[in-house]
């Protein structure tokens, strides 16, 4: 049975490794082919290479990145009057 932590973490990945998949394939193949019928396919072929780049990648990085995060968002809000 998984626990609801590596569940939450599992989802989490899934969530935030599609959005950043989907949004940034769209963004840099709009980029190189403008918007057409090439684009769409060039976006959906670089979905499916993107998708689990991304997802293994924030497996592997992704929590000591948010511990980063966190602790640079800690420091930067301790500077702030």
């Amino acid at each position: 049975m998984i626990r609801r932590g590596h569940l939450q973490r599992l989802a989490g990945s899934l969530v935030m490794s599609s959005f950043m998949s989907v949004a940034l394939s769209g963004v840099f193949s709009h980029l190189e082919f403008g918007l057409s019928w090439t684009w769409l396919q060039a976006w959906w072929q670089s979905i499916l290479i993107a998708l689990p780049v991304a997802f293994s990648l924030d497996m592997i990085f992704g929590d000591k990145l948010r511990f980063l995060s966190g602790k640079l968002a800690d420091k930067a809000a301790s500077a702030w009057p």
